[in-house]
C-alpha cells in the first residue's frame, strides 16, 4: 500500500510540474517575462481566437464570461464590463490562478510568480 502511494504522489508530482512547465511556457509567450499580471492575463484570455465568450445581463448589468482551453491549462474569466470580477487558471489537477475582486488583497497589477 505504501509502494502505491508513493507511485501515486510521484505521478502527481511529474504532471504538475509538467503543467507548470507548459504554463510558463505560455506565459513567457504572452508576456516576456516569467511573471505576468491578472491584466495581461485577462488581455490574453479576451484576445485569444478560441475562446468561448457568453454575455449575460442580470438587473440591469452587463456580465461577460469567457471560457478557454488550451493545451491542457483552463482559464475561466468574468467581468462587468471593463472590471475584472473573477480569474481563473487551472489543469485537471492543479490551481495556478485563482482571482478574485472581492477577496484578493493585491491588484490586477501585481506581478503574479508561477512555480
Amino acid at each position: 500500500m505504501a509502494g502505491y502511494f508513493r507511485n501515486f504522489m510521484e505521478k502527481t508530482k511529474i504532471t504538475f510540474q509538467q503543467a507548470s512547465a507548459l504554463f510558463k511556457e505560455q506565459l513567457y509567450d504572452i508576456t516576456g517575462t516569467s511573471t505576468a499580471t491578472v491584466g495581461q492575463l485577462a488581455e490574453y484570455i479576451q484576445s485569444h481566437n478560441e475562446v468561448k465568450k457568453t454575455e449575460k445581463t442580470f438587473l440591469g448589468m452587463s456580465f461577460t464570461f469567457y471560457q478557454l482551453n488550451e493545451d491542457g491549462i483552463y482559464y475561466y474569466l468574468e467581468m462587468r464590463d471593463s472590471y475584472i470580477l473573477q480569474m481563473d487558471v487551472y489543469t485537471a489537477d492543479h490551481n495556478i490562478v485563482f482571482f478574485r475582486s472581492y477577496r484578493d488583497q493585491h491588484t490586477i497589477n501585481d506581478p503574479l510568480k508561477f512555480p
